[in-house]
């Protein structure tokens, strides 16, 4: 397995993208009682990446981080 070294994920300013918009629908249910504590469907619907803007920084960064991670996996051919 590789290891990192010399790793840093840090925010260096801001940028104007056009990029696709994702549209994300989805209850979630509590298997034990059946009961539905969200609902994401319709006009509820997540998008991303406008979701990131309701995201708080460390809420951000620590996405930034869980996908960062990969996109260095998927780059350097280390994972399909």
């Amino acid at each position: 397995m590789a290891d990192f070294t010399d790793y840093a994920v840090v925010r260096d300013g801001t940028a104007q993208l056009t990029v696709p918009v994702w549209k994300i629908e989805l209850r979630i249910i509590d298997s034990q009682t059946g009961e539905q504590s969200h609902d994401f469907t319709g006009a509820n619907a997540l998008r991303f990446p406008q979701l990131l803007g309701q995201l708080t920084p460390a809420q951000q960064d620590a996405f930034v981080e869980r996908v960062v991670a990969m996109l260095i996996h998927w780059r350097a051919g280390l994972e399909d």
